[in-house]
């Protein structure tokens, strides 16, 4: 597969809705056949047939087993009722039929499915293109020479001192870095660094900086966080922190390291002082933890909450997108059994809930806590995740955090929250960063 077929993108497009005109022209060649009785009953039976046996799997899979932990939302499974019937539709033009009537029925089969995983992506929104889709990364190396620590800002807020040149570049950049770990068991994918206008000079300053930690499944990627930080770079001349999404799930989207260190190698370490080492000799940064944000969504979410409970002193701010309540690989038994050996207070002390209230009584823990700024956001939409939001929010204002809660209208678990929860927290971060007037 070359780049531009992965670069394909899944969310909109000439692509998507090529798609979805294709297969809606197979469903009526196989629907419109000679209209016997024969096969009108064998047509309607099919329909009904895929449209209730696809409403028993959404149940039984969303409602009863929760698979994948998260809602549902009406369109997915409108999708999924739409793949049912079609494909029992071609099912039913095997037989009876000429040889190619069953050549393109055997080809709507798989139509059918791939169109129902487009348009149930494109309701998610956070997979953008088909690389996303296939978990492979197009994209490019990032030359990160001409980036190093090299110059301080004036006194005060940087944007009372900062005049962009003429020579600054209109747009961000984005590209892939290696990030190593320390622990030889935990074998990272290659990190996503956004690099807003500003940061592209060769005079540049001294900028935030901002981790950013996927959902599971999920990768390194900067599409939304840069989407809402393009809009702020816009106008403030140029300013936005650097983003450096980073792959806390070890190697593989299928991967749930719960972001502890031992079960599937040192997530914890990993995030928490591998990569916040290599950005402080790779990236000019501001060195103070006012200017350095760990932030996530779904599982990355979760993963940012404690993260910021724990060390306290690498971050001064956090934003929680959706993020799950606790560590989870599908249910209490499971988590407990599988990621943590059995061990009960393990797994208690890995909770973002335990880690801020024993940081809470710890004095010196609680004074980084009340110089802390934690953002929550998600989705009316989304439960369970808007009450582990809310639960997590009231949890981090008991332990003296300077917390906010926003809520998106009318979206859920996806791509919509995420831009909505960054336009929230960048307008409360960037005066404490000093990057707007």
């Amino acid at each position: 597969m070359t780049d531009w077929f992965l670069s394909i993108r899944i969310v909109d497009g000439a692509f998507l809705w090529g798609t979805y005109a294709l297969a809606i022209l197979v469903f009526a060649f196989l629907l419109l056949r000679r209209p016997t009785r024969r096969w009108i009953v064998t047509a309607a039976t099919a329909l009904g047939g895929g449209i209730l046996l696809a409403l028993l799997a959404t149940f039984i899979v969303q409602d009863v087993l929760d698979v994948f932990n998260s809602p549902m939302t009406v369109a997915a499974r409108l999708w999924i009722v739409a793949a049912g019937a079609s494909v029992a539709l071609a099912i039913a033009n095997l037989w009876r039929s000429r040889w190619w009537r069953k050549v393109v029925a055997v080809f709507g089969v798989g139509l059918f499915a791939w169109t129902a995983t487009l348009g149930i992506s494109a309701d998610f929104g956070v997979l953008k293109n088909l690389g996303d889709l296939f978990d492979i990364s197009i994209e490019t190396p990032l030359d990160v020479s001409a980036l190093a620590p090299h110059s301080t800002n004036p006194p005060g807020p940087l944007s009372a001192s900062w005049t962009p040149p003429a020579s600054m570049p209109a747009h961000s950049v984005h590209g892939s870095i290696e990030i190593p770990a320390s622990d030889p068991a935990f074998s990272p994918r290659d990190a996503i660094v956004y690099l807003p206008p500003a940061a592209q000079l060769p005079d540049a300053p001294a900028l935030p900086v901002v981790v950013f930690l996927s959902g599971q499944p999920g990768a390194p990627d900067v599409a939304d966080i840069g989407a809402s930080l393009d809009r702020f770079a816009a106008t403030h001349d140029g300013l936005a922190p650097i983003v450096v999404s980073v792959d806390h799930l070890g190697g593989s989207s299928g991967n749930n390291p719960l972001c502890v260190d031992g079960y599937q190698g040192d997530a914890q370490t990993y995030v928490n002082h591998d990569v916040p080492d290599f950005i402080a000799s790779t990236f000019n940064v501001l060195p103070g933890r006012e200017f350095w944000t760990i932030a996530g969504f779904s599982n990355g979410g979760e993963c940012a909450i404690k993260s910021a409970a724990q060390f306290p002193a690498v971050w001064g701010n956090v934003i929680d997108i959706s993020g799950e309540l606790e560590p989870d690989l599908g249910g209490d038994s499971e988590t407990l059994e599988d990621g943590f050996g059995g061990d009960q207070d393990a797994y208690d002390a890995a909770k973002p809930l335990t880690v801020l209230e024993a940081g809470a009584a710890d004095p010196a823990i609680a004074a980084l806590y009340s110089e802390t700024v934690a953002i929550f956001a998600d989705g009316s939409d989304d439960e369970p995740y808007l009450t582990a939001s809310r639960t997590l929010y009231a949890a981090a204002s008991a332990a003296g955090m300077d917390a906010h809660l926003f809520v998106s209208p009318g979206t859920g678990h996806e791509s919509a929250t995420i831009e909505y929860g960054f336009d929230h927290a960048f307008a409360v971060l960037y005066p404490r960063w000093g990057l707007s007037k």
